[in-house]
């Protein structure tokens, strides 16, 4: 697969992931780390779910 179309399909999971992180930041500053560390490794996967099936199916 061409790495442009890559580009062009990872972008939506990314903003997302980004907007997710940020979030997570918001809950580590309010103090609920345990919601933080959930809310990272919802971020993580869903910036790495995408990415490994276009990999293994591209």
């Amino acid at each position: 697969m061409r790495l442009t179309a890559i580009l062009i399909i990872m972008t939506a999971p990314t903003i997302v992931a980004i907007y997710t992180i940020s979030f997570g930041q918001w809950l580590l500053k309010s103090g609920n780390t345990r919601g933080a560390i959930g809310v990272f490794i919802a971020a993580a996967i869903c910036i790495i779910a995408p990415l490994a099936l276009l990999m293994l199916r591209g």
